[in-house]
């Protein structure tokens, strides 16, 4: 089913992609690049009482957004979600494959270099600046984004974005799109992390893109939640592991 409130407007002869997008989804995937932009750049610098306001703000649109526009607006019902335990096997393998991969590039090739460096002192900024400096708040903070906000990624980008692309062009089509607005706000990320000019923060933005596509891949084909929600989790621990020791530990 369609909302009308989102139907795309179509051009006489044949529609380009574009156009059989609707604007409920050209917003929800240009949002989290444009918010990443403003708290991740424009608020750098700024006291933490402020940047933690904004971002939790900001955040909140983004993940109240999807909800209000399905059940408010559109009157759909609730689906309830499906378990399939291949999927849940196939979803926990992928994210351990990742989490061993990333830990094995920081640790053998990252830590030490030129890079290293550069990460460490952009991302102890980013931790002063969010009020992270304690290993307590470090952690609460770690648990919450790897337990709950892979959960909130996954129902923006999965649940959301692209099961409703699928709604007007292709599966894969649907899958490209949405994987590509994944990456982008983790593009301005990796750019802030590692450099403009850095080959590795457009790598790892790639990589996002396809661990997006995977797991756009698995839940079109599974419907079970929990699996791409249990394999994102597991590749955010990889990343708050990699953030403690540059946060903690030194060379």
């Amino acid at each position: 089913m369609i909302c009308e409130k989102e139907l795309p407007v179509i051009q006489s002869g044949q529609p380009s992609v574009a156009s059989r997008i609707p604007a409920s989804l050209w917003f929800a995937l240009s949002y989290p690049f444009v918010l990443t932009v403003f708290y991740f750049v424009f608020m750098n610098g700024q006291e933490t009482s402020s940047q933690n306001t904004v971002f939790s703000v900001l955040k909140g649109i983004q993940f109240l957004f999807p909800a209000i526009f399905t059940f408010l607006i559109c009157r759909e019902s609730i689906e309830l979600p499906i378990w399939k335990k291949p999927a849940i096997k196939v979803g926990l393998i992928f994210g351990s494959v990742i989490l061993v991969a990333a830990l094995l590039m920081y640790f053998f090739i990252i830590k030490g270099s030129a890079p290293y460096f550069h990460l460490k002192s952009k991302v102890l900024g980013k931790v002063q600046g969010f009020g992270l400096n304690s290993i307590w708040a470090y952690a609460a903070f770690a648990t919450f984004y790897s337990l709950i906000h892979s959960a909130m990624e996954e129902y923006y980008w999965r649940w959301f974005v692209y099961k409703r692309l699928t709604r007007t062009i292709s599966d894969s089509l649907a899958i490209i799109i949405s994987s590509l607005g994944f990456m982008a706000h983790h593009v301005v990320i990796m750019v802030v992390f590692f450099g403009l000019t850095s080959p590795l923060a457009y790598s790892f933005s790639l990589g996002v893109a396809v661990g997006g596509g995977v797991w756009a891949w698995l839940y079109g084909r599974s419907g079970n939640f929990v699996a791409v929600w249990g394999s994102h989790a597991i590749v955010d621990m990889a990343l708050f592991i990699i953030g403690y020791d540059l946060i903690f530990n030194d060379l």
